[in-house]
């Protein structure tokens, strides 16, 4: 069975703490991100096809707009097309996504520097 020895000296119990600090306050900015939402949402306007309709004659006459929130379920695209009242909402939940995505790339990157901040080495 394998040895384990951990070395520590005084600067890499400061890198430590410094990292382990930074990982905490990364952690705190995760406690009021509210809703998360992946996908996008595109604007559209239609034409629906009735001859007598303003929309066939004119482009710039189309129905809409329209706001469909587009996002993946299970490797397959859905859309929806999200009322007015919903569309802050959902447009907030998608940039907590993305923020989310940012700090969740932050820790991985904090714990490994604190992986190799702490230096242990195995003995064969």
């Amino acid at each position: 069975m394998a040895r384990v020895k951990k070395r520590t000296s005084s600067r890499q119990k400061r890198d430590s703490g410094r990292l382990r600090k930074d990982y905490e306050r990364i952690k705190a900015d995760l406690r009021g991100l509210g809703y998360v939402a992946q996908g996008t949402i595109a604007v559209r306007w239609f034409t629906c096809g009735k001859l007598t309709c303003r929309c066939a004659g004119d482009p710039k006459q189309r129905h809409g707009p329209y706001y469909h929130w587009t996002r993946k379920i299970a490797g397959k695209t859905q859309s929806r097309i999200l009322p007015t009242s919903v569309l802050p909402l959902v447009r907030q939940a998608i940039r907590n996504h993305r923020h989310l995505e940012q700090v969740i790339d932050k820790m991985r990157d904090l714990s490994v520097s604190a992986f190799e901040a702490a230096r242990i080495h195995s003995n064969p």
